[in-house]
């Protein structure tokens, strides 16, 4: 893992999410995948009424607001590894729900700003998000950290929340339910020269190409692949045997091939088979993986 191979480096690792431990697991899961320690934002709040203490919780920004859980994060005299898991942007996208019925009395303007309640709400959320980053980006300013950091932003799934699918599709720029599965990802850091990365990645590509970037030599090989390899053009494997590489995507639910670009490539039986043969054999590696704990310490 990258909390792993960096806490080799010298760095000390920690996740940061509002949510319980027990929930997901995650106060298990932290420590297995190299965290030294979860950091779980209710431990932190001393409000005594449950009410006010939830609202607290509701937003990101709790992270720097609280004395306690900003001396977590910044932790002087040797480099830093943060994982924040956010829940701003979650569903479910509906005025009344708790965190958007919150987030509402914080920017009201977006109740009707679209037209559509689900959208408003999402926009909503993914305002909060971007007011954790900016918030992020003047903490570490303050803390004379900036030029030193290094941003990952990736989301585990798109909103799948959203009720109205034909929206969502629309919203999305694709007529193609598989490809509502693209999600953003970005590296950030000061001084960086900015470019735009159009191959298509899968998660697990994320690990090899973070170690790349950071100069960070690795005893394992991995399921994924560094994004700028030359060599490797992209490969996106479903459990039920869906699969985008390049230009294209199969959907084996509705048996047919997407040219994702619009612009239709002929895709022979034979790469048809490879690549049904080459989903597989990921699904039987990633298992295999698991089974064996072959990243263990």
């Amino acid at each position: 893992s990258l909390a792993n191979q960096l806490r080799r480096e010298g760095y000390s690792a920690k996740t940061f999410h509002y949510n319980d431990p027990n929930f997901y697991s995650r106060g298990e899961f932290s420590p297995a995948m190299g965290y030294s320690e979860y950091v779980c934002y209710a431990d932190y709040v001393r409000e005594t009424d449950e009410k006010t203490k939830k609202n607290l919780l509701y937003d990101d920004l709790l992270l720097f607001d609280n004395e306690d859980l900003n001396d977590k994060f910044f932790r002087p005299g040797q480099p830093t590894l943060n994982f924040i898991i956010t829940r701003s942007a979650h569903l479910s996208y509906k005025y009344n729900e708790v965190l958007s019925y919150w987030g509402l009395k914080k920017y009201p303007g977006y109740k009707g700003l679209t037209g559509n309640e689900e959208t408003d709400c999402a926009y909503l959320k993914a305002k909060l998000v971007d007011d954790m980053f900016a918030r992020l980006l003047e903490e570490l300013e303050a803390h004379g950290q900036l030029e030193n950091t290094v941003i990952i932003g990736v989301t585990d799934h798109y909103t799948y929340g959203y009720k109205n699918v034909e929206e969502l599709l629309k919203l999305s720029g694709t007529d193609e339910t598989i490809l509502l599965e693209r999600t953003p990802c970005f590296i950030w850091s000061p001084g960086l020269e900015p470019m735009k990365m159009e191959k298509v990645l899968n998660t697990s590509d994320l690990l090899p190409t973070m170690l790349n970037l950071l100069g960070v030599e690795s005893p394992y090989d991995y399921i994924g692949h560094d994004a700028f390899d030359d060599a490797y053009e992209g490969f996106v494997p479903f459990s039920n045997g869906s699969w985008i590489r390049g230009d294209t995507a199969f959907d084996s639910a509705g048996k047919k091939l997407i040219s994702i670009s619009g612009i239709q490539q002929t895709v022979t039986g034979e790469i048809q088979k490879e690549m049904a043969d080459k989903v597989q054999e990921f699904i039987q590696i990633n298992n295999l993986i698991l089974e064996a704990d072959y990243y263990q310490e």
